[in-house]
């Protein structure tokens, strides 16, 4: 509760000081040479927010082009093209269980370090209260942001064209605009990548041929269909049954002769234990072995990705694989998988979003609603 009434809080605070002190917006001529774009989100959300760094790479080419993000995020955005430097800032409201937050002399610090720098724009997707102080106090002569949109998007008066969080994103863009064709997430795989993905899986028995420079999507071929699955989420209302999980599992070994990887951190490997033990057939469990770029590459060259609403699920979506996110308290309207290839289940649609530790009317929530058939439905291997 407490959480909530801050984030709205600093939503306000945030929308008074774009009104108050940047009504004039962008120049229709302006040409901006040193533009900085504020995100603190979380993984799932940062790469949501990726096409935001291209377009503005396109309509910019000259410009150089800086990201605030947390250290959770920071690998995202570095493999950015269009990004120049990532400056870490790990914001107090964003951080999670083991994560340190940046303390307040270290922010006193950062903005003065942010001011030196003379940014001609700051893109603000989401900050918290010390980057409204900074908005406050002039980083930038120029600056665009969600929150006035927000605000009034609430308020009655439409402003976002749409309700994912990606058009949401790239209507910043557009209100101030700037031209927004690039509209996909996207997480750029090198050949080295490639490489290291397929030596990695080889060392644990598993033969995966991979795409060449230069080829399409439907030129990539394995020798074995690969199947990730991501059955973890730091909120125990977003994760599906175990037992539902190894039936699934089953069901693509026995049925489409898969090899199953369970991808996720390390904390997360007692809930892939669980799954592997109801399993009867077998499975190769990665979670905890992988940097993000790491785990990237591996997500490249599987031919499905199935799991919860999570960071692994945004990521599998943005290298371009078919992808199942399986929602219960979370909006997929909102926060799905963005991609040609990319779905979501969720059963129970008269259930509002939530973002409680527990369900408000008590059993299981939203999750347990959805079935293993359901899910093999939506399966095309």
């Amino acid at each position: 509760m407490l959480r909530n009434v801050l984030e709205i809080l600093t939503l306000i605070a945030a929308a008074a000081v774009q009104w108050l002190c940047y009504r004039q917006g962008v120049p229709r001529n302006s040409s901006p040479k040193r533009i900085l774009v504020v995100k603190l989100d979380h993984v799932g959300d940062v790469l949501l927010a990726t096409p935001v760094f291209a377009n503005l790479r396109q309509a910019y080419p000259n410009a150089e082009l800086h990201a605030l993000a947390g250290r959770w995020s920071r690998v995202v955005l570095e493999n950015q093209p269009a990004v120049d430097e990532v400056i870490e800032y790990n914001s107090p409201f964003f951080c999670r269980a083991g994560e340190q937050p940046t303390r307040l002399s270290e922010a006193v610090r950062l903005y003065r370090h942010l001011h030196r720098q003379k940014y001609e724009l700051v893109v603000e997707l989401r900050g918290d209260w010390r980057i409204v102080c900074f908005a406050f106090l002039r980083v930038a002569p120029k600056q665009i942001g969600r929150a006035s949109l927000q605000v009034a998007n609430k308020l009655g008066f439409p402003r976002f064209s749409g309700t994912h969080e990606t058009v949401r994103n790239l209507d910043v863009l557009r209100r101030a605009g700037i031209p927004t064709p690039v509209q996909t997430p996207m997480f750029p795989i090198t050949a080295d990548d490639e490489k290291w993905a397929a030596d990695f899986l080889a060392a644990r028995g598993i033969n995966a041929a991979r795409q060449g420079p230069g080829e399409g999507k439907s030129s990539r071929s394995t020798v074995q269909s690969l199947v990730a699955i991501h059955p973890g989420s730091p909120i125990a209302l977003k994760r599906w049954r175990p037992e539902r999980y190894a039936k699934l599992a089953d069901w693509l070994v026995a049925q489409k002769r898969a090899k199953i990887i369970f991808v996720g951190i390390h904390a997360e490997m007692p809930i892939i234990a669980e799954i592997q033990a109801l399993m009867r057939g077998r499975s190769t469990n990665i979670a905890g072995e992988t940097s993000l770029t790491q785990l990237a590459s591996i997500l490249h060259v599987c031919q499905l990705f199935i799991g919860n609403d999570s960071g692994p699920m945004h990521l599998a979506a943005a290298v371009g694989i078919p992808t199942i996110g399986l929602y219960g308290p979370g909006d997929p309207g909102r926060f799905g998988p963005v991609g040609a290839q990319c779905q979501t289940l969720r059963r129970k649609r008269d259930c509002p979003p939530c973002l409680g530790t527990s369900c408000r009317f008590g059993g299981e929530g939203c999750m347990s609603e959805i079935q293993v058939e359901d899910v093999i439905q939506a399966i095309a291997l």
